[in-house]
């Protein structure tokens, strides 16, 4: 009867026994973890200075090659291609690069060389293409004339009003010609606005026939065509319409007046004309239509 008693007091014994005995290993292990610990954390800062050393070795190798790079004869900019369409253009630009020194390719500023390109009067866009190992592929884009500017001499001008070169005779040129009395000495880009607003709206085949445009005065034009010595007075409102108008009808004002020194169409209502000196006309007022 005595023997089943003590199992559960020897258990609660052993219990009692063996929990000092576990706190005792637990010392023990934290002791062999501390110095593990401190092993690992030395190993660590070993390797971040290596890592470092090795690190700051790439960038001196690179630092190295590229000062070796940058003085390299062989990446020197010794040609320069350029494709525009105006051979005289292009002496000009090749000339203007020629007098800067172009050096090593990997150092030339694309964007300053693009600058220093556009403001020529004819390159209106500059594209660059760094060709390795030493050459530069420059395409011009050209600004187009699109009327001719009288002043104290004749100029080639864009839409933006740019002199782009002076020139000696109108012949073989389908431009348009813009005169002021003045000589545009004032309000010269104003006019020109008008200019293109009464151009713009007129086709290749109309614009052909136009032989001068006087932008004298602000409320009207005067219009002079190839081939008729008639004045045409328009306004800058109805320009296009009016001249469209003219000529579809000029035949029949001439058989009607004959030839006319001047049609006055500013008016949507009515038109003034005016015959050449010794020619007489059916009514006095001098309108027709």
């Amino acid at each position: 009867m005595a023997s089943p008693l003590n199992p559960p007091f020897r258990s609660g014994t052993n219990i009692l026994f063996y929990e000092p005995l576990h706190f005792q290993r637990g010392n023990g292990t934290k002791k062999i973890k501390n110095k593990k610990i401190k092993k690992k954390i030395n190993l660590k800062f070993i390797h971040i200075f290596l890592f470092f050393v090795f690190i700051g070795a790439i960038f001196y190798s690179f630092q190295q090659f590229f000062l070796f790079l940058m003085s390299w004869d062989y990446l020197n900019i010794k040609e320069i291609n350029i494709i525009c369409s105006r051979e005289g253009v292009k002496k000009e630009i090749e000339q203007s690069l020629g007098k800067k020194r172009l050096s090593n390719i990997l150092l030339a500023d694309i964007g300053h060389l693009q600058q220093v390109l556009k403001a020529h009067r004819w390159v209106e866009e500059a594209q660059i293409r760094k060709i390795f190992p030493n050459s530069l592929r420059i395409e011009i884009k050209e600004r187009e004339p699109v009327a001719i500017l009288k002043k104290e001499y004749l100029y080639l001008v864009d839409e933006k009003g740019i002199q782009l070169e002076k020139i000696y005779s109108t012949e073989n040129l389908n431009l348009p010609l813009l005169i002021d009395s003045n000589k545009f000495q004032k309000n010269y880009e104003e006019k020109l606005i008008l200019a293109w607003e009464c151009l713009k709206n007129l086709s290749s085949e109309e614009i052909i026939k136009i032989k001068a445009l006087d932008l004298t005065y602000f409320g009207w034009t005067t219009l002079y065509l190839k081939e008729k010595k008639t004045k045409i007075i328009l306004s800058y409102n109805n320009f296009s319409q009016m001249l469209k108008f003219f000529l579809n009808n000029h035949k029949n004002l001439e058989a009607r007046f004959g030839t006319l020194e001047y049609v006055d169409l500013r008016f949507n209502d009515r038109i003034y004309i005016k015959p050449q000196k010794g020619i007489s006309i059916p009514n006095s007022k001098k309108e027709a239509l």
